[in-house]
């Protein structure tokens, strides 16, 4: 099998396409010259795999931090090349931060927080067993729920964002909305442990982040990505930021609620 592959082909390995040269790169399905595998190439694919590392993720990090405006006014314009993907980052980091916040018992810790609330309150037993299933369930499943809350956000932003003189339309809110959500997760895998070792209150500290991260970034996206005056993004940022933090402690209580009262 491997004498094929170093044989002269005047013909595509992968589609059959007639070759101008042996082993030259095929115009007809994109296949490149063909080669042996080795454990260096198959260490590439699977690293390739999950972050695409030849194309910049690692210099991605810094353009989230530090130019999201820049990175959002490239990809409005079409200039998408030049970046990591915004989507597939938001996707590998979320999954990141789940496997963290698991790690540290994070929202383990919100749940005791909370219990020990209860049993002051002289709770049922059978109803703070519920408390703790669910935070429990909420750290396992964190990954799904943010990225449940996502769409929810981006018509929030379409709504801000959506008049003039931006005029976004809603999946480019969808993009602001996950450039966004990068930074906060990147600022996330920082703090989580910092908090857990200080010992800060749990839940309401990652809100404060998350509600400060979200105006700033929205601030340096209006501003640097869409061309609003300082004032102009400053506002828009506020008020996005506040119906997204309003969506997010409503919709949170209410699936408390629900699963601790509700079935009682």
């Amino acid at each position: 099998m491997s004498d094929a592959l170093h044989a002269p082909d005047a013909a595509c390995l992968n589609c059959g396409h007639a070759l101008a040269l042996p082993g030259c790169f095929c115009p007809q399905c994109g296949q490149a010259p063909a080669h042996r595998l080795s454990t260096a190439h198959v260490l590439h694919e699977i690293l390739h795999v999950f972050t695409h590392a030849d194309k910049g993720i690692f210099a991605f990090i810094p353009q989230v931090l530090l130019h999201p405006g820049a990175l959002v006014a490239d990809y409005l314009a079409g200039r998408r090349k030049r970046h990591f993907n915004p989507f597939q980052f938001l996707l590998l980091l979320v999954g990141f931060v789940t496997l963290l916040a698991k790690r540290l018992h994070y929202y383990d810790a919100v749940g005791d927080y909370v219990l020990h609330l209860m049993r002051a309150r002289h709770v049922p037993p059978v109803l703070l067993a519920r408390v703790a299933t669910y935070f429990h369930g909420l750290g396992t499943y964190f990954n799904v729920w943010w990225l449940a809350l996502l769409p929810l956000h981006a018509l929030v932003a379409w709504a801000v964002y959506g008049r003039r003189p931006v005029r976004l339309n809603y999946a480019e809110s969808v993009l602001v909305q996950v450039v966004v959500g990068c930074a906060f997760q990147l600022w996330l895998l920082v703090a989580l442990p910092l908090l857990m070792l200080l010992g800060r209150f749990p839940g309401a500290s990652t809100a404060y982040l998350q509600g400060a991260v979200t105006v700033a970034y929205l601030v340096l996206v209006g501003r640097r990505g869409l061309g609003l005056s300082w004032p102009g993004a400053l506002w828009r940022a506020v008020l996005a930021g506040a119906l997204a933090g309003a969506i997010n402690y409503y919709i949170n209580s209410a699936a408390f609620g629900w699963y601790v009262f509700g079935q009682h």
